[in-house]
């Protein structure tokens, strides 16, 4: 999917949650407002890249965390061979496949 059809995506999201509404705190004051024009901009334009970023890149960053340390691995090697370290490495890989 191309980072426009997240924008159209998340326009639908966000037009869907209208209104929105944002508290601001100043010393003891607080106001209740709807979201200004540039604001619903600003939380599509977020939405689709958060989108975008889970479409396209989340599974590096799962694999990364799932993946043994490198002392791991190498020991891993040592002990059980490469072919053992290949199955590790692929269940992970399993797990969080590229999109």
């Amino acid at each position: 999917m191309a980072v426009e059809d997240y924008i159209a995506e998340a326009t639908t999201d966000v037009e869907a949650a209208k209104p929105i509404i944002k508290i601001e705190a100043d010393g003891t004051d607080v106001t209740e407002s709807e979201l200004t024009d540039a604001e619903y901009t600003l939380r599509i334009n977020d939405l689709a890249a958060y989108k975008n970023y889970i479409a396209l890149e989340k599974y590096k960053d799962d694999r990364q965390r799932k993946y043994p340390s490198i002392p791991d691995q190498l020991d891993d090697i040592f002990h059980n061979g490469l072919d053992a370290w290949k199955a590790t490495i692929q269940t992970t890989k399993d797990k969080y496949p590229k999109p």
